[in-house]
């Protein structure tokens, strides 16, 4: 895969993206969710579309009757641009483990960095755009356009939380789970398993209520993603044996730091992954992501991206808890039109949503989920065994 990454990278290095509005969806109807959004496509697409050269970085444009012959490698290769965290961030290049430093410091530095950022979104969230882009499946659709109207269908949400701590874990059990079962739905928690002494009454119990458990990295050190491939499948084994007792539904990187190396890694040992956000935004490292809220394939393994604005990110850039409720609702919404999958990602620990506050704002989203008749509830695994196997897309 690093050879393919290579290849991607290189093939767009010359061709810069252009944010092109679309304003007129030229009489096809399946594409009717694209309507008045913005997508960063390669240049040279643009221009087919366009019917000419295109000057500048972004444009408004208008479908043509006939729409353009694209292959699957330039979705790919627009998937793939961001997809992986190549560059260390300052938690991964420490001599010791960053999380030495307390918790409540690091909240602060997180909180000023990101506010600090707030008005520099045209700089961090340029490429996937922030808060959602979705213009790897805007491009898909050009290819092969949807049989129907995306939104006739009910789209899959997955709750999901990653569970960094002992607190997060008695937080999950007494504050989420019974929420998310008096709406129906249950959740698929990823566990680090080699960090803290791991409480195997609760989480049987969370096994045994129905929800799912996952393999949230090692330790939390944000390393293994950078380790050599041989010492990088022995952690992911150990998550793996750590957590022997319980199935595993998948896993996904501390701090969402991947590479290829660790995707690689995860075949044989992992049939999914859910560490790709369909935007990153300002963490773990700016613009980053796969501007898709559909599953794909990487080799073997099948990535789920995290297409909704996570928890913490939204926390360090200053927003609101109403703030993220009208967020979250909003980008669901525009998930749902498309075609994709929601997935949100939220900490139970106090200082990100397992805090009063933040548990009201969660329940009040999965009343909207469960009671606007648009969405439907399902897990990590459920979700993974029934997806369209789209190998076609990514298969390197």
């Amino acid at each position: 895969m690093n050879r393919t990454m290579t290849r991607h990278r290189r093939d767009f290095a010359a061709d810069h993206l252009v944010a092109a509005r679309v304003t007129d969806i030229g009489g096809h109807e399946e594409l009717l969710w694209a309507k008045d959004l913005i997508f960063n496509l390669p240049r040279a697409v643009v221009e087919t579309i366009n019917g000419g050269p295109v000057k500048g970085t972004s444009l408004d444009i208008t479908l043509p009757p006939d729409l353009p012959h694209l292959s699957q490698e330039v979705v790919s290769s627009l998937r793939l641009l961001t997809a992986f965290t190549l560059r260390k961030p300052l938690s991964s290049r420490l001599p010791f483990s960053y999380q030495i430093v307390p918790e409540s410091i690091r909240s602060v530095v997180a909180g000023l960095i990101g506010r600090c950022q707030q008005k520099q979104m045209h700089k961090w969230g340029k490429y996937p755009a922030w808060p959602l882009d979705l213009s790897a499946d805007f491009l898909a659709d050009l290819i092969t356009p949807p049989a129907g109207v995306p939104c006739t269908q009910k789209t899959p949400v997955l709750l999901t939380h990653d569970i960094d701590s002992l607190e997060g874990l008695h937080h999950l059990v007494k504050r989420f789970l019974g929420l998310e079962e008096d709406v129906g739905a249950r959740s698929t928690n990823f566990i680090v398993p080699c960090q803290w002494p791991l409480d195997h009454s609760l989480l049987g119990e969370v096994v045994a209520r129905g929800h799912e458990l996952g393999v949230h990295g090692f330790a939390h050190e944000n390393v293994t993603a950078f380790l050599s491939p041989a010492a990088c499948r022995e952690r992911l084994q150990s998550g793996l044996t750590a957590l022997a007792p319980y199935p595993i539904s998948g896993y996904r990187a501390p701090s969402l730091l991947r590479t290829p190396t660790l995707l690689d890694q995860m075949a044989g040992l992992y049939s999914c992954d859910s560490s790709i956000p369909t935007s990153g935004g300002l963490f773990p490292i700016p613009n980053n992501g796969c501007a898709s809220a559909r599953p794909f394939f990487i080799g073997p393994v099948q990535e789920i991206p995290l297409s909704m604005p996570r928890d913490g990110s939204l926390r360090f850039l200053g927003y609101t808890p109403e703030e993220m409720l009208r967020l979250w609702i909003q980008c669901s919404r525009t998930i749902a039109a498309s075609g994709g999958v929601v997935v949100l990602l939220t900490h139970c620990e106090d200082r990100f949503s397992g805090n009063h506050k933040m548990i009201e704002i969660y329940q009040r989203f999965l009343k909207f989920i469960a009671q606007s008749g648009q969405f439907c509830w399902r897990t990590l695994e459920d979700f993974a065994q029934q997806a369209p196997k789209l190998r076609a897309t990514v298969n390197e």
